[in-house]
């Protein structure tokens, strides 16, 4: 009885190889389900781990049509759901190449997020080959010095700040962390929420040179107020300047471009910035 049982469990397996194999011809099967076949193998070079960070060129289809072109990707190893690309990319070394097929739906649909998938039952095939691998201890480390430099970054705003003030500035006021002087004062009201204004400026990085402007009175810069349409620092400031008020101000980063900076504009992180603001005009 017991050698019955076992020769049915092996016939049942050894179907299930064959059938496994009948159906992608030249593909293995993984156990956590995708299908594999390896074209190019570094067995001396390492693989990634959960958390590692890993850079490939990957071209996904279904069958002979492309989804996805060959596109350079950055991911992260730490799978979404049992056999996902993930795990099929912890079977790679650095510099493998290889094919996985992989459930179409679920891949489509739940990995790419994509909607519903468009090729019925088609499995989904991920060309891919592993092109580097950052170890997840180096990413924590590259993390941690990034921090400690914001950081550093973030206590000298106040010294910049201060240091631009008492070089440029004859007299000043401060205004929720805004220090300004006047160049000019006008006598002309003050503008409240939602009005709608007219102005003049410049935007200049802390050593003076000019990252955006807008000074032609014939086309100035117009807006409502308290709306969001503009700098923040504008927002805080226009409804204490009068009509003819023409001011320079320095704009701490909370204000300005932030934790991020803007590298279109060479702003860096935690940089405050200068503005020189006039109030031509509000519409009633």
């Amino acid at each position: 009885m017991k050698r019955n049982c076992l020769f049915w469990i092996l016939m049942s397996v050894l179907c299930f190889l064959t059938v496994s194999c009948r159906k992608y011809s030249g593909f293995k099967r993984d156990s956590s389900g995708f299908y594999y076949q390896f074209h190019q193998v570094n067995e001396q070079n390492p693989k990634p781990d959960m958390g590692d960070f890993v850079v490939v060129n990957m071209c996904l289809r279904s069958d002979d049509e492309v989804i996805t072109p060959m596109t350079q990707n950055n991911m992260l190893i730490d799978d979404l759901y049992r056999g996902d690309i993930y795990s099929a990319l912890r079977t790679m070394h650095l510099g493998d190449s290889a094919t996985f097929i992989f459930d179409g739906r679920k891949f489509y649909e739940e990995f790419l997020c994509m909607g519903e998938y468009p090729y019925g039952k088609a499995p989904i095939y991920a060309d891919v080959k592993l092109l580097k691998i950052t170890l997840k201890q180096n990413l924590e480390k590259a993390e941690e010095l990034y921090n400690e430099q914001m950081k550093r970054i973030r206590q000298r705003e106040d010294s910049l700040i201060w240091e631009y003030v008492d070089r440029y500035f004859l007299d000043y006021e401060n205004y929720h962390g805004i220090y300004y002087y006047h160049n000019v004062k006008g006598d002309g009201p003050k503008p409240v929420k939602d009005q709608k204004v007219h102005v003049l400026f410049r935007g200049l990085r802390l050593d003076n040179t000019e990252f955006a402007s807008s000074t032609d009175p014939a086309s100035p810069t117009i807006f409502n107020l308290g709306q969001g349409q503009a700098a923040v620092a504008w927002d805080a400031i226009l409804p204490i300047m009068s009509v003819g008020d023409r001011i320079t101000m320095v704009v701490p980063s909370s204000l300005a471009y932030g934790e991020r900076g803007c590298e279109e504009l060479n702003i860096p992180a935690y940089t405050p910035v200068v503005y020189e603001l006039e109030l031509l005009k509000i519409e009633e």
